[in-house]
């Protein structure tokens, strides 16, 4: 009887690890389009849900047309040129134990290439004071926590949240209302979500 028991107590701490992961981490993995785990430092394409949608987050200046122009910023573009999509890795913080990405984990986005602007090409929130409205920007820091952001599940795809993990309400990036076609990234409180999947590849169909 003691025997069993061990074993049946065994099981369940078993389960429960598997279950819950590492202390600190989320505890569902992070998939791409492909059904493949989301790694660290790893360059993705981001649509606005699935491809069919052709829209993708871009690094451009909002205000021009010109893609060379200055500052830049994440933008979701509408049919966008097949050069035009930007690809961004997730990095986490050193204390995770391995280099996938669960769901509420603690991490930073950063567009992998450099950019002519200058900018870090971290994903940056900054607050208006006014409108209590914040908006990605690229001037961001690692260490910083208006830098730190998490992937949560959706219905069907994902959402970027910032702030804090544990609040009932978190604070999600969506779109902004200017006309589709181009939109900037905002953090807003209960506000519509900008529901995202990640492409490791770009899809045929939009080359």
């Amino acid at each position: 009887m003691k025997t069993s028991r061990l074993i049946m107590i065994s099981f369940l701490l078993v389960a429960i690890t598997t279950s819950y992961g590492v202390v600190g981490e989320g505890t569902d993995v992070v998939y791409d389009a492909d059904a493949q785990p989301v790694m660290a430092n790893v360059p993705y394409y981001i649509s606005f849900m699935t491809y069919d949608y052709k829209m993708w987050i871009c690094r451009v200046n909002m205000g021009s047309n010109d893609p060379k122009s200055c500052p830049q910023q994440p933008v979701m573009i509408t049919n966008p040129p097949a050069d035009l999509p930007t690809q961004v890795m997730f990095l986490l913080p050193s204390s995770a134990s391995n280099n996938t990405v669960h769901e509420s984990t603690e991490l930073n986005i950063k567009f992998i290439s450099p950019g002519q602007c200058g900018e870090s090409g971290f994903w940056r929130v900054v607050q208006n004071s006014t409108t209590l409205e914040g908006e990605v920007v690229l001037n961001g820091c690692k260490s910083n926590n208006d830098s730190k952001f998490f992937i949560h599940k959706t219905n069907e795809y994902y959402e970027f949240t910032v702030g804090d993990n544990d609040n009932v309400d978190p604070t999600t990036i969506s779109l902004s209302n200017e006309p589709v076609g181009r939109q900037k990234l905002l953090a807003k409180r209960f506000a519509g979500v900008m529901e995202v999947y990640f492409y490791r590849n770009m899809p045929k169909e939009q080359v």
